[in-house]
């Protein structure tokens, strides 16, 4: 990710030091599955390194949204029933949700949703596979946590009024903060390890035809998520005066997709509460 033009280290610094630092094990796991001649037991033995994340990722994998007639027992047996795919996805959620400060928030809960559903959209709407759509959908709005966690109230009541008076939210947040939360998530993937194209995605979700497809997926997701309900993290200036594109407008015509985009999102909370 280039930094030319990114906030200094001090500002982002700031943000950083209010979450939690991104499980060691859900950066290996990424790294470790993108190896296409990697074992189900490498990924197996790396997830039971952490215990309660494993237990989180055994829970995930039976409820209803995931699991098959039998119960499964191990990570191991996980990974064979729901496929290697999926269970990264499953420890990846899992790993975020349990480094989510302040989980009763209003806020919290509402951009939670929001980046849930933004993956699932990501993922599920590509033509195409697009490798790390749903982890970058997953993470798109981590710097709006960072923001939270920095200002709260005040950062909720800067998001109110730019999104109810149609104002550029990332213009108010970088006069606020010297920074906005597109540019921050990139600069906090980053400080976590990530792939540099989930950095990129993450920071150019909200940019036309700069990060390449895995943000146009990200942009697609947050916009459709937005639409039907679930947060906000500033696509509303596109949404509000119904400049949708093709691909936009197709998805937000079919209403049996929306609900099983919603279903999809319920299931995992639940299956995590």
């Amino acid at each position: 990710m280039s930094t030319a033009e990114t906030p200094s280290a001090v500002v982002v610094s700031q943000f950083l030091k209010r979450l939690p630092p991104f499980s060691p094990v859900a950066v290996k796991l990424m790294t470790l599955v993108a190896d296409q001649d990697v074992s189900f037991k490498e990924v197996a033995k790396l997830i039971s390194v952490d215990p309660a994340l494993s237990g989180e990722t055994l829970r995930m994998a039976n409820s209803g949204l995931y699991a098959r007639r039998q119960e499964i027992v191990s990570v191991l047996h996980a990974i064979a029933i729901v496929g290697l795919e999926r269970l990264t996805q499953i420890a990846v959620t899992a790993a975020l949700w349990r480094g989510i400060p302040n989980r009763t928030a209003p806020f919290t809960k509402a951009w939670w949703r929001h980046s849930l559903a933004t993956a699932i959209i990501a993922e599920q709407t590509a033509v195409l596979p697009i490798d790390h759509a749903y982890t970058a959908g997953l993470l798109h709005g981590i710097g709006q946590l960072a923001l939270f966690e920095h200002g709260s109230l005040d950062y909720v009541r800067l998001l109110s009024d730019s999104l109810a008076d149609g104002l550029d939210l990332q213009a108010d947040e970088r006069v606020a903060y010297g920074t906005d939360h597109a540019e921050l998530a990139g600069l906090i993937l980053e400080a976590w390890g990530l792939p540099e194209a989930l950095q990129d995605a993450a920071a150019l979700h909200h940019w036309p035809n700069t990060g390449g497809k895995l943000a146009e997926a990200v942009k697609l997701g947050c916009m459709v998520a937005e639409h039907i309900g679930f947060g906000a993290c500033g696509c509303h200036r596109d949404l509000a005066i119904g400049d949708f594109s093709a691909p936009v407008a197709e998805i937000i015509a079919n209403k049996p997709l929306l609900d099983s985009f919603a279903t999809e999102v319920n299931s995992i909370e639940c299956s995590l509460t």
